[in-house]
């Protein structure tokens, strides 16, 4: 299906793919995409964790009550309330997870990452919590636009371990900030400003977990904009595949935007 051109806004073209990998035995990731009155665009990433059961009811259930809050109380979003309507969508998540987790004996201790865009009037919005990232891609240059909730960055920050050593921590896994662990939950927000030609990739960190910045550069540089979550996971997968992958994707470009 092919959407025309919208008149207020730059259009948008999106694209996303998610997979297993190579070694796990079920994908806990999920993601939406979507489009909104008025030119706008949403995306949305969550990797679930917690047991078999519980990573992907987690993930699926957080993006379930996120694409709710945005068909349901998107038109009362105004002009400069972006971020407080990501965080509102995330915390409705949160709740929810937190929720069922404490109801359903086989779902205890689950939760997931999440990292969530609104792009419209040119500004991409990001709510984000724990590792799963949202980048920049500009004149060929990725920019991480998020911050990782992790043990390992903390680390980082605060000076203990350098970006190279955090690249092969042990405890790299280990989250500091999820939806579902704690029935409060403090979102990041934060925002850029968009030109034509550029690329917000959202992502899980099963790519970025096996494919190098500079890796990801070259893939998104080559070949027609819908193959590129494709290069991304494959890319991921040859590199050992070693968690579920997914990789969404949002172009601003003078083009119609279509929905495969």
């Amino acid at each position: 299906m092919v959407r025309r051109k919208s008149q207020e806004e730059k259009p948008m073209k999106l694209a996303g793919k998610t997979d297993v990998g190579r070694v796990r035995q079920e994908n806990q990731d999920d993601y939406r995409a979507g489009e909104l009155p008025g030119g706008a665009v949403w995306a949305l990433v969550c990797d679930g964790m917690g047991g078999a059961k519980g990573g992907r009811e987690a993930s699926q259930g957080a993006c379930n009550v996120i694409e709710q809050v945005f068909q349901e109380q998107y038109a009362q979003c105004g002009a400069g309330q972006e971020g407080a309507f990501l965080k509102k969508a995330l915390i409705s998540a949160n709740r929810y997870v937190f929720n069922k987790a404490a109801h359903e004996e086989s779902l205890a201790g689950m939760g997931t990452t999440a990292v969530c865009a609104l792009v419209r009037g040119g500004e991409a919005t990001l709510c984000h919590a724990g590792d799963s990232r949202a980048y920049l891609c500009r004149d060929g240059k990725l920019t991480q636009l998020t911050h990782d909730h992790s043990y390992v960055q903390e680390l980082v920050d605060c000076g203990t371990i350098t970006e190279e050593e955090a690249e092969h921590h042990p405890q790299k896994n280990i989250i500091t900030r999820a939806l579902g662990v704690d029935y409060r939950l403090e979102p990041e927000v934060t925002s850029v400003q968009l030109q034509a030609k550029d690329l917000l990739l959202l992502c899980s960190d099963g790519l970025t977990n096996m494919v190098p910045v500079e890796q990801m550069e070259q893939l998104l540089a080559q070949g027609p904009f819908y193959d590129l979550p494709d290069r991304l996971v494959d890319a991921a997968n040859e590199n050992g595949g070693s968690d579920n992958i997914t990789a969404l994707l949002l172009a601003v470009e003078p083009t119609e935007v279509h929905h495969g």
